[in-house]
């Protein structure tokens, strides 16, 4: 309740490096666009004029963009916050000439908004995504794997929610069977070649060593040198890229992320080899699947509008009234 002679405090304005996620059409003349920030987390703010044809923002606004923001943060909590600025740094053209690359940057996107949270800032994140839209965008064809994965392990870092892998996540102890010494006098590449040496147990937490991950359902099992380069990578180590065997690591953790959030990823079956998109389970060379199944993936399903956000259908949203509609990534005409 406002009290008659009372000081309204003044409106805050802030600066920081920025990331769009979305736009959606709130006007004739206005966007309410989306963008992660390094220093606010993720912002809901109206654009105004920006759907004009000389617009401040000369159409800077799309998915994916990296940029500098300018915003105004309202007094009252309820409302909507105001862009003023936005000058693009990196436009990341690169992944608007291969679908491959697009495909992965509209990933990390989804990633980044699925595993946010609206004004919790985390630094960590919007690093891991800078970096990752910039590899995608202009590195090596073979590394675009290896750049997601490294990818979604750092969001999954920040988010609290990365994955045990240097330990058996059930017992705590290690996820390797020593064998003892003189039993399997095979040498350790051909051993490696196993695929029943350990498993990966999405519902359980991550690695699982052989006694507690076989028989769980959902559960895969993994090869010793597949585990090892998913751990190489969540340390940070350099890894050389290796399409094949990263294409097996991002599977692993689509489904330790469709565990945690309910749901597959929309972006994920794009993601499948052309020949493996009407499967409905993919496996490959250093993992098999235990239990699988064509249902939706147990846990509770988050239901709430941010968390649906990025759907590249045309319904109304609830951050859009009147009827307005969300516009696709990167699928907005050029003006």
């Amino acid at each position: 309740m406002s009290v008659p002679g009372a000081r309204v405090p003044p409106v805050a304005i802030h600066r920081t490096d920025a990331i769009v996620l979305r736009a959606i059409d709130y006007s004739e003349t206005s966007l309410i666009v989306w963008l992660y920030t390094r220093d606010h987390g993720r912002v809901h703010l109206i654009a105004k004029g920006a759907r004009r044809a000389r617009s401040p923002f000369e159409g800077a606004l799309e998915p994916l963009v990296r940029g500098e923001l300018v915003f105004y943060r309202k007094a009252k909590p309820d409302g909507l916050d105001i862009a003023k600025e936005f000058d693009p740094v990196d436009l990341h053209l690169g992944l608007r000439a291969d679908l491959a690359r697009l495909h992965r940057g509209v990933y990390v996107g989804e990633l980044l908004t699925e595993l946010s949270e609206p004004d919790v800032a985390s630094p960590e994140a919007f690093d891991a995504a800078a970096e990752a839209l910039g590899h995608l965008a202009r590195g090596s064809h073979d590394a675009l794997e290896q750049a997601l994965v490294g990818c979604q392990l750092r969001l999954l870092a920040a988010s609290g929610l990365r994955p045990v892998l240097d330990r058996c996540a059930r017992c705590g102890g290690p996820v390797f069977p020593e064998a003892p010494a003189g039993r399997d006098a095979r040498p350790a590449q051909e051993r490696d070649r196993r695929a029943d040496d350990a498993w990966f147990g999405p519902a359980q937490g991550g690695a699982l060593c052989l006694e507690h991950g076989r028989g769980e359902s959902g559960a895969t099992a993994v090869s010793r040198p597949l585990l090892r380069r998913l751990l190489a990578t969540a340390l940070g180590r350099r890894v050389a890229p290796d399409p094949a065997a990263d294409l097996e690591v991002r599977r692993l953790l689509d489904q330790f992320l469709a565990w945690h959030l309910g749901r597959e990823g929309r972006m994920v079956r794009w993601l499948r080899p052309v020949t493996e998109q009407a499967r409905p389970e993919a496996g490959g060379a250093g993992t098999r699947r235990r239990g699988a199944s064509t249902s939706a993936p147990r846990g509770p399903v988050d239901r709430r509008p941010e968390a649906l956000a990025g759907s590249p259908s045309r319904s109304p949203s609830p951050a859009a009234p009147g009827g307005s509609t969300v516009r696709p990534p990167l699928g907005r005409r050029a003006r």
